[in-house]
């Protein structure tokens, strides 16, 4: 990082098999921190110069890294990246509707975990009808709906009110995998809202981190063996 920058920013990205920070500035990778546990972290993060100055952290849903953020970058703001948040529902979704329906590929099976607003009137109306079975799907298919609502709210100061009446509402409700979501959005409030002032996310790194994991797995030609410096 150059610490003589304090609009330094640091984004982080998880991947399957191997998670890291990455830190990028003007669209430039400018470094890779390899590892999923916090000693593994720990010593790559404290060696790089001007960790005070970073200011915005982008995380996906991890409690380990949002603490290890918070620990290494005391003065950035953490902003929960939205394309995971909305996808909070997408395996309770997958798991109750197979649950009830098997792996049977039901009518508007593809859009229950699609943003309701993209589809048309009649993949709408084909969801709803199927929705109208199962009570239980249909409320996981709405308070993921509510989420996309959430995020075409303009200003800050305006979706700082939503969270509270998603979460006043959820608090009705019986389903187990919908309090779990309550709990979830409660405990990630801040980061969520901080979305809406900085508007970042960590997808330039995850596609930085994807790269990286063919030339590490040495899936563009280049020999495991050969493969050399920290991985993403």
């Amino acid at each position: 990082m150059n610490h003589e920058s304090p609009a330094t920013r640091l984004l982080k990205s998880i991947a399957p098999k191997g998670a890291g920070y990455i830190g990028i500035k003007n669209k430039r990778l400018v470094e890779v921190v390899d590892g999923v546990r916090g000693a593994d972290l720990e010593g790559q993060l404290r060696a790089i110069p001007g960790r005070e100055h970073v200011e915005l952290v982008a995380l996906d849903m991890s409690g380990s890294f949002r603490s290890s953020a918070k620990d290494f970058f005391p003065n950035a703001k953490l902003v929960a990246d939205k394309f995971h948040v909305v996808r909070l529902l997408h395996p309770a979704i997958t798991r109750k509707r197979r649950e009830l329906v098997g792996h049977t590929r039901g009518p508007g099976y593809r859009g229950l975990l699609m943003n309701g607003n993209n589809l048309s009137l009649k993949s709408r109306f084909t969801i709803k009808e199927f929705l109208r079975r199962y009570p239980d799907l249909l409320a996981l298919w709405q308070a993921k709906e509510d989420l996309h609502t959430l995020y075409r709210t303009k200003g800050h100061r305006r979706a700082a009110k939503a969270p509270t009446r998603l979460t006043d509402r959820l608090a009705y409700s019986a389903l187990p995998e919908l309090q779990t979501f309550r709990r979830t959005l409660l405990k990630w409030r801040t980061e969520i809202l901080n979305d809406f002032k900085y508007g970042i996310t960590n997808a330039r790194t995850e596609g930085v981190s994807a790269k990286g994991k063919l030339v590490k797995g040495g899936l563009t030609g280049i020999p495991r063996s050969q493969t050399t410096g920290s991985g993403c």
